[in-house]
């Protein structure tokens, strides 16, 4: 009996160790946008106001091929413009994977996912490349590139 007791003091205690989770504070501005290769999406704010339009213009995805054994990983390298208003447009690339050499920012650890863009609405935006999809090797699908929108 003093065991059964016991046990059960122990599950008891034991159930209430689990780690609660703090909630984050949710930014109604951090928007995923999903592109296609050529096409153009529009952006826009949490009251639906129009903030401009992005444009993927080139995708080289060199990334090493899936079970394949590559001395580099190789990288998958947007490119796009963005469109926020009269005469007001910006062109980039973002990459993910390997370091490249003809960086000119020579900061791949800091900013090489990530660029400042101004918008619309005059307020400064981050822009971070996600995800390439499909991994190289994995599926003959339309690449599929995911950004983040967010508010440094």
């Amino acid at each position: 009996m003093k065991n059964i007791i016991l046990f059960a003091t122990t599950l008891l205690l034991w159930g209430q160790c689990r780690p609660k989770e703090i909630p984050q504070a949710a930014n109604s501005l951090d928007k995923e946008l999903r592109i296609t290769l050529n096409q153009t999406i529009p952006l826009t704010g949490s009251n639906h106001t129009d903030l401009g339009k992005i444009t993927l213009v080139n995708l080289n995805d060199s990334r090493c091929l899936a079970n394949a054994m590559c001395v580099r990983q190789g990288a998958a390298i947007t490119t796009f413009s963005l469109e926020a208003g009269l005469g007001n447009q910006q062109n980039g690339q973002l990459f993910i994977g390997d370091f490249m050499p003809n960086d000119v920012r020579n900061k791949r650890n800091l900013t090489a996912d990530t660029m400042l863009v101004q918008l619309k609405d005059k307020e400064s935006y981050q822009l971070i490349l996600k995800d390439v999809r499909p991994y190289p090797g994995t599926s003959s699908e339309p690449a599929e590139v995911t950004f983040l929108l967010k508010k440094p």
